[in-house]
Parts: structure tokens; C-alpha cells; sequence
């Protein structure tokens, strides 16, 4: 079950800018501060590919999740 909230996300992709590559979010995320381990680990599993939107990002979040495991409700995102 996931333990990163809804805010970890936020605050981890406040400033990206669109399309947007798996290090830029990374990247993004670290600069923002305060990273999560979990966030850090899930971003870490990202596909190298440009992302198009947030919703494209958020989507491959929640892929993850769901590769993993994770029940549909419990995603953060």
C-alpha cells in the first residue's frame, strides 16, 4: 500500500514545465526539496520518454503503483 500522499506528488512536480523528460521530473523533484523515498523510488521507475502533459505523468505514475501491486483506490494520485 502506498505511504506518499497526494501533497508528496504536488510538491515534488511544482514548476515542471511541458513535455518533460524522467530526469527534468527527477531532477525538478529533488530541487523542490523534502523528496519522499517512495516518490523518489516510483520516479526512478519512470519510462525514459518525454512526458506530455501533468495528466501523461500522473498516469505513469499510477501505472507503477498498479504494476506493483497497488489497489486502483489506494493511489496517491
Amino acid at each position: 500500500m502506498p505511504t506518499a500522499t497526494k501533497r508528496d506528488y504536488e510538491t515534488a512536480f511544482t514548476g515542471l514545465d511541458f513535455p518533460v523528460s524522467k530526469a527534468a521530473v527527477i531532477n525538478r523533484a529533488r530541487d523542490n526539496g523534502g523528496i519522499d523515498r517512495e516518490v523518489y523510488a516510483i520516479l526512478s521507475q519512470l519510462p525514459d520518454k518525454s512526458h506530455e502533459s501533468m495528466e501523461d505523468l500522473q498516469q505513469a505514475v499510477r501505472a507503477i503503483y498498479i504494476a506493483g501491486g497497488a489497489a486502483p483506490d489506494s493511489l496517491p494520485l
